[in-house]
């Protein structure tokens, strides 16, 4: 007999609302599936802090949840509810406890009485229940996590409490260590709801991986679970246990895709019970159109930002570059930042040998600390707007083939010409040669642009090889492109991730979804699952083979690539860019958000079991 399916669905994840990392896109992308299906029983759960303010539509709480709002206020627990704008309009609820934490409790410890901070007595209370050893563990993110945690445990017995969910008739789904304290409240509490914990990556593979551990190779090797004493040793003991803890307490685990799988089984001690493999929302014919029509724009918008950038220092051609990047958390190791640019210095090298005219402008999008843009670049990229604004008016000029302004000057002629040339007097710079970054950052010896200078990348006119490193998030109010992350990838021909540890990975599927041709590795899970499906090179996914091999022989197969898509034809390289769109059609939402429906199937009927 068929497992009863869930009338309701409540997800927990710090990352519902807020764009963070991956797990936002895991989330936004399949909200419209379960908006759908569970219509008014279809719940997030996330962490308040001001990026929820980009991403939520706020609402007023009505009713019960009012009643409910005013309750957890009292104890210091702050939330507001609203529609995630880009997560399909789901509804969602966002929590600050940071005052519920920070609240003085007395509780009994053995014989004694105690007084201490509410955040202290839970971490107390999760070292009693579960064995989560946390005295030593001196991560900010830790106690606010927990601290989180407990206010959206509080939450959840509320909404059953009031009757606003069912708990005999909902699945809670929790993701990552992040929120596994709540998952844990819920247990202690005595919730009946079956529950969900979802591993994307794990603490202590992530820590190891920074390390220098082949974490896939040592987790397929291994009979036996990892001992305790390698998460004490890596400083992770209270993350890690936390995170084995809510993998042991749920009533289904699952995993994203068979590597993590893998990893979870030596990390954790668990078995997943499904692999939930994480998919994308394909877009509609129409939309696609009208993505390819703003791409266009967007990459026009990138040829006039990198024109501020160089035109200051030397003239060279905008009109037929190869667009490069790549994009994700500033893990210099994990990521392979170091394996993109070791190899783009080599291929720069061999370019510059053959005295290559067409340039290729590589994008390193990692978000770090920054003081703000640097000024010589929004003077630079303000005045060219401005010049840029004049040429489109002059009749003359409309049919002119634009490559570079100094050239475009050449076809004006009288007064206007002189103008524009003394209008490009007002350029600034302020060094010997353009700036790898774009950004003045609030620390010295950054590993990236060392990296980059070691490599040979330092921007000179000689290189082929241009790198602009965009140390912030891309977003509409960033203060230097103003564009849409989405809008300024879907301008590119090539994303470029070669990650040591990825247990999935976002960023070449959202690459590959916004038309660019997709690189990723073998140690990724995306990566593995594209080689299961058996895809060809020219599919426009490519998977290098980093598995047990150097950094060098990893860079010198990238750069290969790199070197084979530089000199492709243009209608080979939009062909190619263009079957990258239909090869991501095998991870579809609307075919894998069956193996979620199915864990919840089978959440509630283990917890059924047991009440």
């Amino acid at each position: 007999m068929a497992a009863k399916e869930p009338k309701s669905l409540i997800e927990v994840s710090s990352e519902a609302g807020r764009k963070i990392g991956g797990i936002y896109t895991v989330l936004r992308s399949k909200a419209p599936y379960f908006q759908s299906k569970f219509k008014q029983g279809y719940l997030l759960i996330g962490f308040l802090d001001e990026k929820c303010n980009e991403d939520v539509r706020w609402e007023e709480p009505k009713g019960a949840l009012k009643d409910i709002f005013s309750e957890l206020e009292a104890s210091g627990v702050r939330c507001k509810a609203g529609k995630w704008i880009y997560g399909g309009e789901a509804s969602i609820i966002c929590v600050d406890a940071k005052a519920a934490a920070e609240r003085h409790v007395e509780y009994i410890n053995g014989t004694s009485v105690q007084k201490d901070r509410q955040i202290n007595y839970f971490k107390f209370l999760l070292w009693k229940n579960f064995g989560v050893d946390s005295l030593t563990e001196k991560s900010w993110d830790f106690d606010e996590n927990v601290g989180w945690c407990l206010g959206a445990g509080m939450l959840l017995q509320k909404l059953f409490e009031k009757g606003i969910f069912d708990e005999r008739a909902t699945v809670i789904q929790f993701h990552e260590w992040i929120s596994g304290a709540a998952l844990l409240h819920c247990k202690m509490n005595g919730l009946k709801a079956g529950t969900v914990f979802t591993t994307h990556a794990t603490v202590l593979g992530r820590a190891l991986a920074s390390a220098g551990v082949d974490v896939l190779k040592e987790s397929m090797e291994s009979k036996e679970p990892i001992s305790i004493n390698v998460a004490y040793n890596m400083r992770v003991e209270g993350k890690h246990q936390l995170e084995m803890a809510a993998a042991r307490e749920s009533t289904i685990f699952t995993t994203v895709s068979k590597t993590v799988a893998e990893e979870v089984r030596y990390m954790l001690g668990r078995q997943a019970d499904i692999i939930t493999t994480n998919g994308i929302e394909i877009r509609s014919r129409k939309e696609l159109e009208e993505e390819h029509d703003l791409s266009s724009y967007a990459r026009r918008e990138l040829q006039q930002f990198l024109e501020a950038c160089f035109i200051s220092y030397y003239p060279q051609r905008y009109d037929n570059p190869l667009f490069v990047y790549i994009s994700g958390r500033y893990e210099f190791t994990n990521k392979g930042f170091d394996i993109f640019i070791e190899a783009l210095g080599k291929l720069n090298e061999r370019l510059k040998k053959r005295k290559a005219d067409r340039k290729i402008f590589a994008f390193i999008f990692a978000p770090s600390s920054v003081k703000g843009p640097k000024i010589s670049i929004i003077k630079n990229y303000l005045l060219l707007d401005k010049i840029t604004e004049i040429l489109e008016e002059i009749p003359s000029m409309r049919n002119v083939k634009y490559a570079n302004l100094q050239e475009t000057v050449q076809h004006l002629n009288g007064s206007i010409r002189h103008d524009i040339e003394n209008m490009l007097k007002g350029f600034v710079k302020d060094g010997e040669k353009p700036h790898i970054n774009c950004y003045d950052l609030a620390y010295q010896n950054d590993s990236i642009i060392k990296a980059c200078v070691e490599a040979g990348l330092d921007n000179r006119k000689e290189n082929a090889v241009k790198v602009i490193f965009y140390p912030t998030y891309i977003k509409p109010n960033d203060g230097l492109m103003n564009l849409n992350y989405y809008d300024v990838i879907s301008a590119m021909d090539v994303g470029v991730f070669p990650s040591r540890y990825e247990p999935f990975g976002y960023t070449p599927v959202e690459a590959a979804i916004k038309g660019s041709i997709a690189i990723t590795s073998d140690m990724t899970g995306f990566g593995r699952y594209m080689m299961e499906k058996r895809i060809k090179r020219d599919s426009g996914i490519i998977v290098i083979r980093m598995a047990g091999k150097s950094k060098s022989a990893a860079s010198d197969e990238l750069s290969q690539e790199l070197e084979r898509i530089y000199h492709l034809p243009q209608n080979s390289l939009e062909r190619q860019k263009n079957r990258a769109m239909a090869t991501i059609r095998h991870i579809d939402w609307a075919k894998l958000v069956k193996n979620y429906y199915a864990a919840y199937s089978k959440a509630l009927q283990k917890a059924k079991e047991g009440w």
